[in-house]
């Protein structure tokens, strides 16, 4: 696939001396957000124009290091590394990595760095971690916390990743902002001005969706998943791979000695998912997350799951990423 095609002839900005410090665990897209405020512009092309060189689409900020590139003209010079501290803390490439071949990561890193033109950062990095529900997503409890403790609210990573439908501090569902996903590619909505008092007393109600019924049946199952998913967020990086999640998965046929890793169908996951009570409808849950692939029940290649499938399943097989890594 190619890669994003945009303005590789920008003129790069200055320093940004209001460029604010990004919070932990907080969206890159976020940390844009509160450069906008701090700069008084009225436009957010203006803004945009000041961060990249040229007006463009912001929705890949949200999970992925599209523009990291640039953070070196935003930071006075005693910011080094700002980059890669950046790429592993502000985005959900530590994610993204287990699951990416090597020349997916080289290519990451090298656009980050410098060594290869922005032209080539893969446009598919954000449709494979980011949740369906459409919106930016928060957790009240930790929008009330970050008021208190920063004096404003952000829009953190984790939210936002595909499978989370919980916070996993605070074990409450995970709720739709009144901002879609459409309506940022162009435009910057920080959290301070959607995140109101209001809206946080009398947050929405959380996203409804068809499998609702088996987030709150199991409950302490996709809690579980969401600390999963928060842990390879932040401790991701040495896992990182196709072939080192293909050698577990090896493994792991070979210690069941039941069905392939190289093949998945429905047959499959239920032997993969045969030991938890809920067995029958985790399985639907992943072949409708994965519906292309088990559309007429033949056996799909592993390795095309939705990223967050995986975790699923290494959540069902050993209760945690590290567990299963260490098999």
């Amino acid at each position: 696939m190619k890669g994003y095609k945009h303005n590789t002839n920008r003129k790069p900005p200055g320093k940004l001396l209001l460029f604010p410090d990004p919070y932990p665990g907080e969206s890159l897209y976020s940390v844009l957000c509160r450069y906008h405020v701090r700069s008084g512009n009225i436009s957010d092309c203006c803004t945009s124009n000041q961060l990249f060189g040229y007006n463009s689409s912001l929705i890949s900020t949200l999970l992925t290091p599209f523009h990291l590139e640039m953070a070196k003209h935003w930071f006075p010079e005693h910011y080094e590394a700002v980059q890669e501290k950046m790429l592993h803390q502000n985005t959900a490439y530590n994610l993204y990595a287990i699951n990416a071949i090597s020349s997916e990561r080289d290519r990451i890193n090298d656009v980050i760095a410098g060594r290869r033109t922005t032209e080539s950062f893969p446009r598919w990095m954000h449709p494979r971690t980011v949740n369906p529900a459409g919106y930016l997503r928060y957790c009240p409890e930790c929008a009330a916390e970050q008021i208190k403790l920063y004096g404003e609210p952000y829009w953190q990573v984790l939210p936002q990743v595909d499978e989370v439908e919980y916070c996993p501090r605070h074990k409450i569902r995970i709720r739709n902002s009144p901002v879609t996903l459409e309506r940022i590619k162009f435009r910057y909505h920080p959290a301070s001005s959607v995140l109101t008092k209001d809206e946080l007393r009398h947050p929405r109600n959380a996203s409804t969706q068809e499998w609702d019924a088996l987030f709150d049946k199991e409950k302490e199952f996709f809690i579980q998943l969401a600390c999963n998913i928060d842990w390879l967020l932040q401790n991701g990086e040495p896992y990182a791979g196709q072939e080192t999640m293909t050698r577990i998965y090896q493994k792991i046929s070979w210690r069941k000695g039941t069905y392939s890793w190289l093949g998945v169908n429905h047959k499959n996951l239920e032997a993969i998912l045969c030991d938890l009570i809920y067995c029958s409808q985790l399985t639907s849950y992943l072949e409708h997350k994965n519906i292309t692939l088990f559309a007429n029940n033949v056996y799909s290649c592993l390795y095309s799951l939705r990223l967050c499938s995986h975790v699923l399943i290494m959540t069902a097989l050993c209760g945690t990423p590290k567990a299963f890594y260490d098999l």
